[in-house]
């Protein structure tokens, strides 16, 4: 068996604080040897906003549980179990828990590589860094 091939259990995965209760479960990126993708869990709070950034790369978002106003561009939705969403690489996009308990949503870039820029402040970090903080 190839030493990048891995049973990724949710109960084994790191949980990774990325500021105001959101959490980040990293599934597949470079550390589990994965060349083309970097993908995730995360939780949101609930009225807690992943605030307006962008990325390098596409990305896809499916919601598991919850209900997620998802904003893309001047677009926004209310997205609820199993809805999902494309994003192409430089669109500008918000997600916000609009429900009443925690909600999760699974996360997949088009790169091990992906760098997310903040709109407030124009900052670009790497994804999974300790700088890819959300604060208020």
């Amino acid at each position: 068996m190839s030493d990048h091939a891995h049973f990724l259990p949710f109960d084994t995965l790191p949980e990774v604080s990325r500021g105001n209760g959101i959490v980040n479960y990293p599934i597949a990126g470079r550390k589990q040897g994965a060349r083309a993708m970097h993908t995730g869990i995360t939780m949101l709070p609930v009225d807690v906003p992943a605030p307006p950034h962008v990325h390098n790369a596409e990305e896809q978002v499916t919601v598991l549980e919850g209900r997620v106003k998802i904003r893309l561009g001047e677009r926004e939705q209310v997205c609820g179990r199993l809805d999902s969403t494309f994003i192409a690489a430089g669109v500008e996009h918000e997600l916000v828990n609009v429900g009443d308990a925690p909600a999760w949503v699974l996360v997949v870039y088009g790169t091990p590589d992906v760098t997310r820029t903040f709109v407030a402040t124009g900052e670009t970090v790497a994804i999974g860094s300790d700088a890819d903080r959300f604060t208020n």
